[in-house]
């Protein structure tokens, strides 16, 4: 995995955001993964017709659904437009997770039914088929996993507050693009925060990485495909990082007194 931002965490993305080479090769790898990724899926292999009402399709469906939502979040980051790309993520967990649920042919010819009648089928329903299928313990990580990602779309205070800075006296400045019209000119300022960026970019990098490994597990495409598709969008080496992360430097602080104090 050459860019760094395949395997990062969010967390400590946030906590050292100025890592923007490292960022810009992961948007030139995710940019040349996505096309190879839509080719797999719009193949000869998937040809299905409108009256086609077949697990096959509503799983290839929703699969396309979401690789459009990746496509989008990737693009709206790159223009730091971090509030669209929050509301795409669930989007697409949703989706692999009902493709998952159709797929498991496991009493969901109901849903199925239901699903090409244009009703909604809940994520419920995929829950309480991993508490049958897995355990409830399962059950209910996955879903502490769909609530962090629903206040992105929800908008709680923690996520909408992703979208300000602190300025003087902590007053909250908002930090989208500001447009400031003078008499013969306009000018445009961007405040978004880099800490936002940095770990949104990490969480879509995740997303990716899960994507590509359901697609294999849904039969949609086989693993060879994902692993040559993968090996053609990455470079040849990672950037190295500019910064040494905060707790890592600050560990390398605490080594170093250790050895000075062992001299004396």
């Amino acid at each position: 995995m050459p860019s760094q931002i395949w395997e990062r965490d969010p967390q400590e993305a946030f906590e050292n955001p100025y890592e923007y080479e490292i960022q810009d090769q992961f948007v030139r790898e995710a940019r040349s993964l996505f096309p190879q990724l839509y080719r797999l899926l719009n193949s000869d292999h998937h040809r299905y017709s409108l009256e086609d009402r077949s697990r096959q399709k509503a799983v290839w469906l929703l699969a396309m659904d979401a690789l459009d939502s990746l496509r989008d979040c990737l693009k709206a980051l790159t223009r730091k437009e971090h509030r669209v790309a929050g509301k795409l993520f669930r989007d697409v967990v949703e989706n692999m997770d009902l493709a998952e649920y159709f797929h498991s042919g496991n009493d969901t010819s109901a849903a199925l039914v239901k699903w090409y009648a244009d009703e909604i089928v809940g994520h419920s329903c995929y829950r309480d088929y991993v508490k049958r299928t897995r355990s409830e313990q399962e059950a209910k990580r996955l879903a502490k996993h769909y609530s962090s990602l629903s206040r992105f779309t929800h908008r709680s205070y923690r996520a909408i507050l992703e979208g300000y800075s602190r300025g003087g006296g902590n007053r909250l400045v908002h930090d989208g693009i500001c447009e400031m019209y003078g008499n013969s000119e306009n000018s445009t300022t961007s405040l978004v925060l880099p800490q936002t960026i940095a770990s949104y970019y990490a969480v879509l990098a995740n997303l990716v990485r899960e994507y590509s490994t359901e697609l294999s597990e849904l039969g949609l495409v086989t693993r060879d495909e994902v692993r040559d598709a993968f090996s053609k969008s990455l470079e040849e080496g990672a950037i190295p990082r500019r910064f040494l992360p905060r707790r890592r430097l600050a560990e390398g602080l605490r080594d170093s007194k250790a050895d000075e104090q062992d001299k004396e």
